[in-house]
């Protein structure tokens, strides 16, 4: 240690010397000591000459001295501590300078569930994010933002599809058949599910993750798998009446960097004469297609955001517009969107009536694809062209197998670029979610509150899939003689709520009371139809009706008490009832209680200069989930049976009715949390960051599982059966190494540990007694189990045999006596003891300043899941040709394993899914005071999907399910970007 501040002693002052040598002379030397309030010096503290660049740092003593002139005035900072401001005035007396600690850090609002408080009162388990604007890259989607950014919370991103959206796991999700999504609640509105691509990721300030059960418990139903509160930007409230305007644009160019690797024509001639059991007759074409290059493209982009921020008669007000449009890589793939929003902040009464207005709005246009074409575009014959004419205008220009007699072959793989070119699809969405809170400080009784907050998530979804007669899709789907189809899609969805509680809030010298009591009301209402006719308007299949509703009753309180900032402790209750359940079943009771204890405030660390945040934390608490299913569950109904499955009796038809399977008993999944955790800070914060560990378990599982024949009216039921154990580490860091007047250097990073068991399935639990999951399409293809004792999504495989050189024997497997068996039954297969889910993953973030300039990092990574590449498990030899009377291409790592057959339960296929992605590096450069102090430009560059460092084989790792088959992958994009501010 002492070595180390010998050389700080000898490099500070010597950087403080360059940086004042860089500098104009001056008048004056200035010399000064910056200390503390205890008078301890303080290393590092920044003193700049206000209005200019010009500026030092204290040495290691707390010592500095520049050059200035009478009257300029000096800012002297240091993180963790006030800044103050000094005139210079021409004496030789050296300045002392004390700096008083920062404590607004712990008086920062954090929003929670029902309410707000002061981050240093915080109990339980949860982050707030704000978005960082110079070091993003391109974000479509709201939860783009999140990508890496906290400890716990693994989302993995949409596929290639502009517009898709991710999926979101919080410590891994708690339920296995229900619903694993997290509460999104936006502007105090809990929304009806977890998609936020609608939310234009421009008009969020910031991200609130609650993560154990006493952050969480507060929302009770549909809390289980954690909650992401999103507030977004609000109006000036600073007094500051003169609009502002904000205007950001970009421009993309993204490309596919990586395809599959299969024979190219010359090398698919060569293997079809060796390897295909084709007829002599058989001739295969005279072209060289690449078909992977016929269905991609480089794929454009551009979005455009305008806010207006400012208030009017003190009531702040923003205004925002934002218009996206991206083509996917795809050929005809486009997504458009369309935001406004408007958010009202006006105040009543002497400012004791505070009312606050939001309203946003969508429109989503997509034209969708098919990603059956990349699967197609893989195995298509690379000797057949992409245009040929046929009589009658069979296949409208397009190449298609032809049989005898020159008619499809209707069993034959579509041409992949008639698919994208003929097919007419269209996704249009347009969403509105809005709502006002009113909160009043009763007159005379400033410390009681009592708010309303009335809420509303409408979306309205219309989607069309038309494709024309004598389309090649036509013959070998739909009706297989070239009938075309229409399909129509519409859907209405309203969730709509009211909350209102009562909150009273008092300091008592160094006590301080905070209690909450609210009622809640939400419901969810949805009616879907849809239809299928030919292109004359005939019907192919019956049209499809359906219409339900869902309620949500609560009553929640919360009760904080904290003494001096320093012991804290939280006890929540909320007590929920769902219409989904029986009246006998419908309630369910969810408390949490924590406590914290703020260290640094002790008097043993009072004097300690390292140690400037230290807290603990400890929780418990009880969530529930209802998610499953239909939204009636305990009901018994009857679905009425479709105009061909109609009886007929004398000479009229009768519709029919058959029963639904339903489980009278059903009720509340519960979910049980014990979270301990650390907040800490180092060298004034300098170093930064939390740790958690937590162990829960889910008891009662919502699950899907098959039951015995002739015990309901199905053979499977959702129903209550399993428990399920989950535990994890959580770390969070943040670190600032460098910062001085021109350079600063943040460095934030997570690491998370998450481990699950399943400890109850069934009434009676064996080896043979599992739920099959996992299903890479088709009838029986499900390749994971939920079973006793493992971890969710396990993989349940063939053990693959091999010859003495390490050659895999095709079709061959090791029994589990041990035995080499050909047979491929469930009997045969093995708990491999490998998930889906990834037990380790982290992300880092970089951003380094200079001056005017920046240059900033993001990346992510997983580590510990495993990949089952179909892809390659659906390829063999005897694609070459098969009795269809098609020639089929391979991947080139079927000329390895020389598979005759798919083998498509083999563990051979069964890959290690480690990765790290960058997911993003921007550089950027900011213009101030362009013709007045309040404006600005920045200029950047960026590059989206840098590199994938993995040992996978496939495309890419970064699956949900585990499962990679026809990957829509994310391309790689290049970024110009404007932000225009004035």
């Amino acid at each position: 240690m002492k070595n180390m501040l010998k050389i700080a002693k000898s490099i500070l002052p010597l950087l403080g010397l360059l940086l004042s040598l860089s500098l104009s002379a001056q008048d004056v030397a200035v010399k000064g000591h910056v200390k503390d309030h205890t008078g301890e010096p303080l290393i590092g503290a920044n003193i700049l000459i206000k209005g200019t660049s010009v500026g030092t740092i204290s040495d290691v003593d707390g010592n500095f001295t520049l050059k200035a002139a009478v009257n300029d005035i000096l800012s002297i900072t240091c993180i963790g501590f006030k800044g103050q401001e000094l005139t210079v005035t021409g004496s030789n007396t050296p300045l002392v300078i004390t700096l008083q600690e920062d404590t607004e850090m712990l008086d920062e609002v954090v929003v929670i569930g029902y309410g707000q408080v002061k981050k240093g009162d915080v109990t339980g388990s949860l982050l707030t994010v704000k978005p960082d604007e110079l070091n993003k890259g391109k974000q479509l989607t709201a939860e783009d933002a999140l990508v890496g950014k906290v400890a716990g919370v693994n989302i993995v991103p949409g596929s290639g599809a502009p517009g898709s959206g991710g999926t979101i796991r919080i410590r891994m999700g708690a339920s296995l058949s229900a619903d694993n999504d997290p509460l999104i609640v936006i502007d105090g509105v809990p929304v009806s599910n977890a998609s936020i691509s609608s939310i234009n990721p421009n008009d969020i300030a910031s991200f609130t993750v609650l993560k154990d059960a006493s952050a969480t418990a507060i929302y009770g139903s549909r809390a289980s798998n954690g909650v992401i509160i999103i507030t977004t930007k609000k109006g000036n409230t600073d007094g500051v009446s003169r609009p502002s305007f904000s205007y950001s644009a970009n421009v993309t160019v993204g490309n596919v960097y990586k395809k599959l690797d299969v024979l190219s024509a010359s090398e698919y001639r060569e293997a079809f004469a060796k390897y295909a059991n084709a007829p002599e007759a058989f001739k295969l074409g005279d072209v060289n297609t690449d078909w992977q290059d016929e269905i991609y493209r480089v794929a454009m982009g551009t979005d455009h955001n305008l806010s207006i921020t400012g208030a009017l008669k003190n009531m702040p007000y923003r205004v925002s517009v934002g218009y996206t449009n991206q083509n996917g890589t795809l050929k005809n793939n486009n997504y458009q969107r369309l935001n406004a929003s408007i958010g009202l902040s006006p105040k009543f009464f002497d400012k004791h009536l505070s009312v606050d207005i939001n309203i946003k709005g969508s429109i989503e246009d997509e034209k969708p694809v098919s990603t059956s074409v990349i699967g197609s575009a893989v195995g298509f014959d690379p000797t057949r062209p992409v245009y040929q004419n046929y009589d009658g205008n069979v296949g409208l220009g397009y190449y298609m197998w032809m049989g005898a007699s020159n008619t499809p072959i209707t069993l034959a793989a579509s041409n992949p670029v008639s698919d994208l070119e003929l097919a007419d699809k269209q996704n249009k969405t347009k969403r509105s979610i809005g709502n006002i809170a009113l909160d009043y400080k009763i007159h005379g009784f400033e410390d009681f509150r009592l708010n309303l907050n009335v809420g509303y998530d409408f979306l309205t979804e219309d989607k069309h899939d038309n494709m024309p007669d004598l389309a090649p899709a036509m013959y070998t789907g739909n009706e297989q003689d070239g009938t075309g189809k229409r399909y129509t899609y519409h859907s209405d969805k309203r969730n709509t709520l009211l909350d209102f509680y009562a909150n009273y809030a008092k300091d008592f010298n160094d006590h301080n009371l905070n209690a909450m009591a609210g009622y809640g009301w939400q419901r969810f209402w949805y009616k879907n139809h849809d239809t299928t006719t030919d292109t004359k308007g005939e019907d192919l299949t019956s049209p499809k009706h359906e219409e339900a509703e869902l309620y949500l009753l609560s009553f929640y309180g919360r009760l904080n008490y904290s003494w001096k900032q320093r012991y804290m402790l939280t006890a929540t209750l909320r007590a929920d009832a769902s219409s989904r359940f029986s009246p006998e079943t419908r309630w369910g009771y969810f408390p949490s209680v924590a406590a914290a204890w703020r260290v640094n405030d002790e008097a043993f660390l009072a004097d300690n200069k390292v140690v400037s945040d230290l807290k603990l934390r400890l929780s418990y608490g009880q969530t529930g989930q209802q998610s499953i299913g239909s939204y009636y569950q305990h009901l018994s109904t009857y679905t009425a049976s479709y105009d061909e499955s109609r009886y007929l009796f004398g000479n009229k038809w009768y519709t029919t009715y058959r029963p639904n399977g339903y489980d009278p008993n059903i009720k509340w999944e519960t979910t049980e949390t014990y979270n301990i955790g650390i907040d800490y800070g180092f060298l004034n914060n300098r170093i930064s960051g939390t740790i958690d560990y937590y162990w829960r378990n889910t008891k009662d599982l919502l699950n899907d599982i098959f039951v015995p024949a002739g015990s309901n009216f199905t053979n499977r039921i959702e129903t209550n059966i399993g428990d399920m154990e989950s535990k994890g580490l959580e770390i969070g860091v943040n670190l600032v190494p460098i910062q001085t007047k021109d350079w600063e250097w943040n460095i934030s990073g997570n690491f998370t540990w998450n481990a699950s068991k399943i400890t109850k399935l069934n009434t009676i639990d064996n080896e043979s007694n599992y739920v099959k999951t996992g299903n890479a399409g088709g009838t029986g293809r499900y390749l994971q189990v939920h079973m006793v004792g493992e971890t969710p999504n396990t993989y349940y495989l063939l053990k693959q045999a091999y010859d003495e050189n390490g050659q895999p024997l095709d079709g061959k497997y090791i029994a589990k006596d041990g035995s080499i068996t050909s047979s491929e039954e469930d009997s045969n297969k093995y708990v491999t003891g490998k998930s889906s889910k990834a037990p380790y993953y982290c992300g880092l973030s970089t951003r380094l300043s200079y001056k005017n300039w920046d240059l900033g990092i993001n990346g992510h990574g997983s580590f510990g899941f495993y990949v089952y590449n179909y892809v390659a498990a659906s390829n063999s030899l005897d694609a070459l040709y098969g009795s269809n009377g098609v020639s089929s291409n391979i991947l080139r790592s079927t000329l390895e394993n020389k598979f005759t057959q798919d083998r498509q339960f083999t563990d051979h296929f069964l890959e290690r899914g480690n990765f790290f992605r960058i997911d993003n590096i921007t550089i950027g450069h900011t213009f101030n005071k362009l013709w007045n102090d309040g404006t600005s430009l920045r200029l950047s560059f960026a590059v989206q999907n840098v590199c994938t460092l993995s040992g996978y084989s496939g495309l890419d790792p970064e699956l949900y399910d585990g499962i990679d088959k026809n990957i829509y992958q994310r391309p790689r994009t290049f970024m110009l970007g404007v932000n225009l501010n004035f």
